[in-house]
């Protein structure tokens, strides 16, 4: 049994590699009920989930080998591959668009390659600006800044502060929600000071070590503080990794970082 399943996989893999095209499958055999799909986010929103939906309208199995996207941030599903579809039976591929960091109108391609032949899929997400807090006095923005270059560690002490820089990391492991939580809340936000950067628009390289060194140290004469908590801050140390993992992930190095 377990040579037959090989010998399938391998065979489904030629098929649409264009190596055995006399063995080929009907390429009208797969029927799609939309080749593309439209979504706008809501004010907020993280992901834009599709789903397509598909019936194999010939007399013969059809394997999908795969499903790939244009781009690392959308992630097309399969349940197996590759995935076997008999006659007249239907599925669906649930494909997820990341909307971190992106803005207006983004269309991403999803390619599917099965022994019926390369169907390209598209997915676009008009993307819902998030509706914004509104911002603290200019002379209380100031203030706080002035607080924190004195003590860059004062955001985990003051009591209007917590709730902003501290709270939101309690019991909170998954990187996304904490950056979202105790990060974005200066680097995202439309009312930071022009001295603490947009991370996704560095003009110097980075990687796992360089994001670590700034969670966990800060920098000294900044208003970037020590988020460990063996300097005060809120986070553990499975807690700084999660947030390094999903900064790496969303945020290309372009070489060397800066130390």
């Amino acid at each position: 049994m377990k040579t037959l399943t090989s010998l399938v996989v391998v065979l489904a893999s030629l098929l649409v590699a264009g190596r055995a095209t006399s063995f080929a499958a009907d390429t009208n055999a797969l029927v799609w009920e939309a080749e593309s799909k439209d979504y706008t986010s809501k004010p907020g929103e993280r992901y834009a989930d599709f789903k397509f939906w598909f019936t194999n309208a010939s007399k013969e199995q059809v394997f999908i080998i795969s499903a790939q996207s244009s781009c690392f941030c959308t992630v097309a599903k399969l349940p197996s591959t590759p995935w076997q579809i008999a006659p007249g039976t239907n599925g669906s591929i649930d494909v997820k668009m990341d909307l971190a960091g992106k803005s207006g109108v983004v269309t991403k391609a999803v390619t599917v390659d099965s022994t019926a032949g390369r169907k390209t899929l598209l997915v676009k997400t008009t993307i819902t600006p998030a509706v914004s807090a509104p911002g603290m006095a200019d002379a209380d923005r100031l203030k706080n800044m002035q607080t924190a270059l004195a003590d860059r560690q004062a955001i985990f002490k003051k009591a209007e502060c917590v709730s902003c820089h501290f709270d939101p990391a309690k019991g909170v492991v998954d990187g996304a929600q904490l950056y979202k939580g105790v990060c974005g809340v200066c680097h995202d936000s439309e009312h930071r000071a022009s001295t603490v950067p947009d991370l996704r628009r560095l003009n110097h390289p980075t990687d796992a070590e360089h994001w670590r060194r700034w969670i966990v140290y800060g920098r000294a004469g900044t208003m970037m503080p020590a988020f460990t908590k063996a300097e005060g801050g809120p986070l553990d140390e499975k807690q700084i990794e999660a947030i390094v993992a999903y900064l790496v992930s969303t945020i290309p190095s372009r070489g060397t970082p800066i130390r």
